[in-house]
């Protein structure tokens, strides 16, 4: 990555900030145009508008229901 540095975590908060930003962006810029947030989002955007904004565009819904699961205590051993 940066010499002396092996994580973000272990660079400046600006410096870490930056390589934060930019893989974001990258990994972002890797979806077709139309499905890409506007810049402004991107740049100036919380990460909660960018969450609302990527359920929106991928139609990501909450699960209906939730998943139960039933074990006997003979099956705990």
């Amino acid at each position: 990555m940066f010499p002396g540095f092996e994580t973000p975590i272990d660079l400046p908060w600006t410096m870490s900030f930056v390589v934060k930003k930019r893989q974001q962006v990258d990994s972002l810029s890797e979806l077709p145009k139309d499905k890409r947030p506007p810049e402004l989002i991107i740049w100036w955007g919380t990460s909660e508008e960018l969450e609302v904004w990527v359920d929106k565009v991928f139609d990501r819904k909450e699960p209906e229901q939730d998943i139960q699961f039933s074990i006997a205590q003979e099956d705990i051993g």
